[in-house]
């Protein structure tokens, strides 16, 4: 496990790192806390190593458009109506 306030784009890290799987918590951005998926290879000083050298790349808007349109469809599982969803930017 590792913690760091930089910026971190994880879909990239994890290629950096051979796709060997990452998880995350992003909540706190000055703490954000990354660490190996369950069975992955990756050790902590291998992680540790490859956050300090990583730059984060943009995110792909296609990725981000994904998220979005999957976000809307669980806030309307959820109850939400349009109008809220829309109220809340998405």
């Amino acid at each position: 496990m590792a913690t760091t306030s930089k910026k971190i784009n994880l879909k990239q890290l994890d290629e950096e790192l051979g796709s060997l799987g990452l998880v995350a918590n992003f909540e706190d951005e000055t703490n954000k806390i990354i660490k190996p998926a369950d069975n992955s290879k990756v050790t902590d000083k291998e992680l540790e190593a490859a956050i300090a050298a990583h730059i984060a790349g943009p995110l792909d808007e296609e990725v981000i458009e994904l998220n979005r349109e999957q976000g809307k469809t669980k806030l309307i599982e959820l109850g939400f109506t349009p109008e809220q969803i829309s109220a809340l930017g998405l």
